[in-house]
């Protein structure tokens, strides 16, 4: 090999030369290479938005995602198309829980918090007569096709038994959660240590509207019906520590204001009940709804006030579920909440009973179980085991014969009150008065409905959903 000493200046500037041609040009390939590839990868991308399977819910986020809109030359001409077209391809995004399950990992590794997150120093202190905007999100039912077949009796009589109320408790409960003085706030939510707490917003004026609609009915229906009123607290009335009590409004107070209010209506006090078993697991830690022993003891209670019988825990089925990661994770995109999953234990009626589903209409009648089978749905949407949802008008027959009807008048927190109610009524309706298509009032008196309950919790009854309560007595 020659000694690249024997060349010549003029010889080893034309090798330098031509190595540096051989280094652009193989950079020029990676180059190429780089940008083909991304190319590729982008192109796959737009064919996966495009032809890929769109979700048409979130249960994550308890909510329709955006519906694809029909074409028209007006609409396209006025921009409501391009718009909601839009938010249709935005919202509705092929393998969308798996996509956001990926960002809120990568994001959580990095310890960067999510979008719209902010940690706690100086609380923010809540507007104290605000209400509201948003309604109760519903329980989306499961489509029809996949309602669950087979017997809807269990077996086994169920014995009855009177319900009994539980001495009261003379020394405070401890909030569990009391110590804790880190949180972060997302989306109105508080995040505290493993718990997610929606914070509170009501007002004394929207307190009002729910007992003035509520007494209406009462009024419409006259003295021979009893109704009740169950505005249910939720976790932040429990679980909320007092160094966090600015950033909400007090739920007890917007409770009492309401049960003030009141004309010929009974209320049924949750929270005195819940208080002693806040130590339980009575609401979940990653879900905006209460568990089903909370529930349970909500149940309880009426059954106390309404005079009917109640059958304990140890007459039910129980069935956990672990993995529960619910509706906050999804408001949020909180890794501590994903991070944080928990048991879902609901309880199964074992007395003899017939359920019947109809449509808001109520057309396509139609008997399927009470409680829905849940092991093929994803953990996420695991509150569906009550009656598939909310849209469905269901009607439970039972073998407790003592000729009382029930109307369940609610939002989804009323739908895990169902089963524990299934010892106590001969007739159980329920509807939610978001999706009723009937005349209530009408449709209450034909099935000599002897007893009224409005099961919802303190967002509905400060919300438009109480609006649609009166709604449906006129439509």
């Amino acid at each position: 090999m020659a000694n690249p000493s024997h060349y010549s200046e003029e010889e080893l500037d034309v090798k330098v030369d031509h190595k540096e041609q051989r280094r652009k040009r193989a950079e020029l390939k990676a180059l190429q290479f780089n940008v083909l590839t991304i190319v590729t990868i982008m192109m796959l991308i737009a064919v996966f938005l495009a032809v890929g399977k769109r979700p048409t819910q979130s249960f994550e986020e308890n909510r329709d995602l955006a519906k694809c809109p029909k074409f028209t030359f007006e609409s396209y001409l006025d921009g409501t198309f391009t718009a909601e077209f839009s938010e249709f391809y935005n919202d509705a995004v092929p393998m969308r829980s798996t996509f956001k399950g990926i960002i809120s990992d990568f994001r959580g590794h990095l310890g960067i918090p999510y979008e719209g997150a902010e940690l706690i120093g100086n609380v923010p202190t809540t507007q104290k007569d605000p209400t509201p905007a948003a309604t109760e999100p519903a329980t989306k039912p499961a489509p029809t096709e996949n309602a669950p077949a087979g017997d809807p009796d269990a077996t086994g009589a169920q014995e009855e038994t009177l319900a009994e109320t539980e001495p009261e408790t003379t020394e405070p409960v401890e909030n569990p959660y009391e110590e804790e003085d880190n949180g972060e706030i997302a989306n109105n939510i508080l995040i505290v240590k493993d718990r997610g707490i929606m914070l509170f917003g009501g007002s004394m004026s929207a307190a009002e509207n729910y007992a003035s609609i509520v007494n209406d009915y009462k009024t419409a229906l006259g003295s021979d019906v009893n109704v009740y009123s169950m505005v249910a607290p939720t976790a932040v009335s429990f679980y909320l520590p007092k160094k966090f009590k600015d950033a909400s409004n007090s739920e007890a107070e917007n409770i009492d204001h309401i049960n003030s209010c009141l004309n010929g209506v009974t209320p049924i006090d949750v929270i005195a009940k819940l208080d002693p078993h806040k130590q339980e697991a009575i609401y979940s830690r990653t879900d905006h709804h209460w568990q089903p022993l909370g529930a349970f003891y909500a149940a309880e209670e009426f059954a106390s006030v309404a005079g009917v019988p109640f059958a304990p825990l140890d007459k039910y089925e129980t069935v956990v579920k672990e993995g529960y990661v619910g509706t906050l994770y999804g408001y949020t995109g909180s890794q501590t909440l994903k991070d944080n999953p928990e048991p879902f234990i609901y309880y199964k009626p074992t007395n003899n009973i017939t359920t019947t589903y109809y449509n808001p209409d109520m057309t396509n009648e139609r008997e399927a179980p009470l409680m829905l089978n849940i092991d093929n749905l994803e953990a996420s949407s695991w509150y569906l085991v009550f009656m598939g949802g909310d849209e469905r008008i269901t009607h439970v027959e039972t073998d407790c014969k003592n000729g009382r009807t029930l109307f369940i008048i609610k939002d989804s927190y009323g739908n895990a009150l169902v089963p524990c109610l299934t010892s106590s009524f001969e007739d159980i309706w329920v509807v939610d008065m978001r999706f009723f298509e009937q005349n209530i009032i009408s449709f209450m008196k034909e099935r000599d409905v002897t007893d009224v309950l409005f099961a919802m919790n303190t967002y509905s009854a400060n919300s438009g959903n109480a609006d649609k309560c009166r709604t449906i007595m006129n439509q």
